[in-house]
């Protein structure tokens, strides 16, 4: 089936400003519409429209790339300081990810391009590490509200499960890339374990944890508190039941439930 004028036109149009190579593009923007099928008349327009069609350009990439600017500032630190931004931001327009018409989920898209193509992994090995931990707060802070669950208590017992609030998470890392900055933009090659969480005034916080703490608390969310204790090597359960009291206090923990 052919495809309509008007979505030649925007498929013109989405070229015009994704695409790299943006000399060639001054100098000849009939060529983009010719390329989508577009009429000579179309052709024409597109030419007699230089200085318009450029700041058309102009501007969407840069609604596209003012996210990534603002939400990976390490990052862009990082491979910026290798000259190579321009090319990953490129890369990323290159495979017209970008699906959804809200400017939030632009910098979620970045992350998940670079965990399907593992861009410059090679090189820097902690880039998607760097990536996640440098919107992780946003993640949690944005994550969608939802219905108080019901049926748990707010004291632990050894018997009991973890029911961690929907907005936390548990993450591990290879490297401490919550530690990189702009001025040092290379994170320290050690095991880092995070916990993301929203508090009682619903700002995202992270915590840094031991690893028996984070393998706890993955852990307890299916086996009971003691079983789970014992398994990482906690043989004091009354400061492991403090700590998690004081992770449902704080907002990380929604509450706990017996085990079936």
């Amino acid at each position: 089936m052919t495809e309509s004028r008007t979505l030649r036109l925007q498929r013109a149009l989405g070229s015009l400003v994704l695409d790299g190579g943006e000399a060639a593009i001054e100098a000849d923007p009939g060529r983009v519409a010719r390329r989508h099928g577009l009429s000579g008349s179309d052709q024409r327009s597109f030419r007699e429209q230089v200085p318009a069609m450029m700041i058309y350009r102009e501007l969407a990439r840069l609604s596209l790339i003012e996210p990534l600017e603002s939400m990976f500032p390490v990052v862009k630190a990082l491979l910026a300081g290798a000259r190579s931004w321009d090319g990953c931001v490129q890369a990323f327009l290159d495979a017209r990810v970008v699906q959804s018409s809200q400017y939030r989920d632009i910098a979620p898209a970045f992350l998940g391009w670079l965990a399907a193509t593992r861009w410059g992994q090679d090189r820097w090995p902690f880039l998607l590490e760097l990536a996640h931990a440098e919107i992780l707060e946003t993640l949690v802070a944005r994550f969608p509200d939802s219905e108080p669950l019901e049926g748990l208590h707010a004291h632990p017992g050894p018997g009991d499960l973890v029911v961690l609030d929907p907005a936390t998470q548990v993450v591990t890392y290879a490297h401490a890339v919550h530690r990189a900055c702009v001025e040092a933009p290379v994170p320290e090659a050690r095991p880092t374990h995070l916990l993301a969480f929203r508090d009682g005034d619903g700002m995202a916080r992270l915590m840094e944890l031991t690893p028996a703490t984070a393998a706890l608390l993955v852990q307890a969310q299916n086996r009971p508190i003691a079983e789970a204790a014992v398994a990482v090597n906690l043989s004091d359960l009354a400061p492991v039941t403090k700590l998690l009291y004081d992770l449902r206090c704080d907002g990380a923990i929604a509450g706990f439930r017996p085990a079936p």
